[in-house]
């Protein structure tokens, strides 16, 4: 899936889109993180700066800049997950850097968090983790541009989140 047909599929993100690459320091955050980050992620970054959908759900973007900002985020939320996963509220997920480890990119305001799950060495093969505020742990097996596209398209089930998200006609702000 590309940028492309996420940008066909979610009405009014194309005015959001920047006319110059952002130039954000992908190498940074590769060191600070230990891995690259999906190329459908990267391209989506370039092109836009952080997105929240339907005043809900907000994607971890970088900002040009600031990517030391962006690891340190992650790192936290990694800490996280090694808590839940410490108190068994995990459901087996376990953080990255750990074997099939999750990485965030999203998160809602109710607490619903989104993720990688990095299986293999090739990140434009790992598949979307949803942790619903109810304990719900779904798992989609595409790219998140395929994910947020079925989503706002409604081939994709929006499993771990609440109902009537997204809307018919998703809003799309930037942070």
């Amino acid at each position: 899936m590309s940028l492309s047909h996420l940008e066909r599929t979610l009405p009014g993100l194309l005015e959001h889109r920047v006319p110059v690459r952002r130039n954000i320091d992908w190498a940074r955050i590769e060191r600070g993180l230990g891995t690259r980050l999906p190329s459908d992620f990267v391209e989506l970054s370039e092109a836009y700066a952080p997105l929240i959908i339907d005043d809900f759900l907000a994607l971890h973007m970088p900002v040009p800049g600031e990517e030391d900002k962006f690891v340190s985020v992650t790192q936290g939320i990694l800490e996280n997950l090694a808590s839940l996963r410490e108190s068994d509220m995990s459901h087996g997920h376990v953080p990255f850097p750990e074997k099939g480890g999750l990485i965030p990119w999203g998160d809602s305001d109710e607490g619903d968090m989104l993720y990688w799950r990095t299986r293999g060495d090739n990140p434009d093969e790992w598949t979307v983790v949803v942790s619903g505020a109810w304990d719900d742990w779904p798992e989609f097996p595409g790219s998140l541009t395929e994910y947020l596209a079925g989503l706002i398209s409604g081939t994709v089930p929006a499993e771990g989140l609440p109902q009537g998200f997204p809307g018919p006609d998703p809003v799309i702000t930037t942070d």
